[in-house]
């Protein structure tokens, strides 16, 4: 982990990344005519995108997690432990009102007790991925977020070659590690959790934290270090993108590989393709996109397929969001 003394520094440099991102991106929206597209870095143009993620079915998470987070609109992402006591406790909650709220489940394998071997993984991986289908039926295969538990040494008698292939065969993704970014362990005021939110916006980057329980239970934060970093949090709405994993994932993995290729640019229309090498069975996640157009519309109508929605221009440009490897993308003024 990063000494905290490092870290003004090290916002420094990326405050000055970060401002000649946007300079670019101004310059950009300058000198682009009708049609050149900008694919943003986070979803509807954010500066940072940031994941709040919770272990182990602690019961603290059902009484002062999740009532918070709702309350904010927040998207939460919890590694779940179907086969421990904690959430046979709370099982109505864990199995309705949690789904019920929009958040997402991880999985943290069944019962948290380690694995002694790839079988046992296995049992272990298959029965949350089957609970967290149920709980959240959809589309099947699907993308799961996957956190390892911590347990004792002698309780994980897996290789890391043992684990990738379980992860691959289950369409497990692998979260980030605690190192150097979000462990509750370490990160118990407001302004602990804050300083990973500026660093994430100076550097237009992602951050996350990963807590246990909240105002009890174990390795916990106190109840109102965590409220007034949810409320510091939404005052930054307009800059972060609080989500889950798996849409955080699947964002960042499409953006690395889209292109847009203008295929048609006049006064009555422009069309462009988005493509990404991301396989679409999994990565199905919408981009945002900026896209320059003439200067005398006010407001546009984007097409996709069936889809169809309408968004103002601002300072030359319409912002929108489209899905790679679909359809064509046709952008026209909206009719007054």
């Amino acid at each position: 982990m990063s000494d905290l003394r490092t870290i003004p520094a090290m916002m420094s440099a990326a405050c000055l990344a970060a401002a000649a991102l946007a300079f670019a991106a101004s310059a950009w929206a300058d000198q682009q005519a009708p049609g050149a597209t900008r694919i943003a870095r986070w979803k509807d143009d954010k500066k940072a995108a940031f994941l709040l993620m919770f272990d182990d079915s602690a019961p603290s998470q059902v009484k002062n997690v999740l009532p918070e987070l709702v309350k904010r609109g927040f998207v939460g992402t919890f590694y779940v432990n179907p086969g421990k006591g904690e959430w046979k406790v709370f099982k109505d909650a864990w199995e309705k009102e949690f789904p019920a709220a929009g958040m997402e489940y991880g999985n943290h394998t069944w019962t948290h007790k380690g694995a002694r071997d790839a079988a046992n993984l296995e049992e272990e991986l298959v029965q949350s991925n089957e609970l967290i289908m149920r709980l959240f039926p959809g589309k099947s295969p699907r993308l799961i977020s996957f956190g390892r538990p911590g347990v004792p040494k002698d309780a994980w008698n897996i290789t890391p070659e043992q684990l990738a292939q379980a992860l691959a065969k289950h369409h497990l993704i692998e979260r980030p590690t605690f190192d150097g970014h979000g462990g509750a362990i370490h990160a118990k005021t407001a302004d602990d959790m804050m300083r990973l939110v500026d660093r994430a916006i100076a550097a237009g980057g992602m951050e996350y934290i990963i807590y246990h329980g909240v105002g009890g239970d174990w390795i916990s934060v106190p109840a109102a270090a965590f409220t007034e970093f949810l409320d510091r949090l939404a005052a930054k709405r307009d800059q972060v993108w609080v989500t889950g994993h798996i849409s955080a994932h699947k964002y960042e993995t499409e953006r690395a590989s889209a292109e847009v290729k203008t295929v048609e640019a006049t006064d009555r229309l422009i069309r462009l393709e988005l493509a990404s090498k991301a396989d679409p069975k999994f990565y199905d996640f919408p981009l945002t996109l900026i896209t320059q157009v003439p200067a005398a519309w006010k407001v546009c109508e984007i097409t996709q397929g069936p889809g169809k929605a309408t968004a103002p221009v601002t300072g030359g440009a319409v912002r929108y969001e489209a899905l790679p490897n679909a359809e064509p993308i046709v952008i026209r003024p909206a009719a007054h």
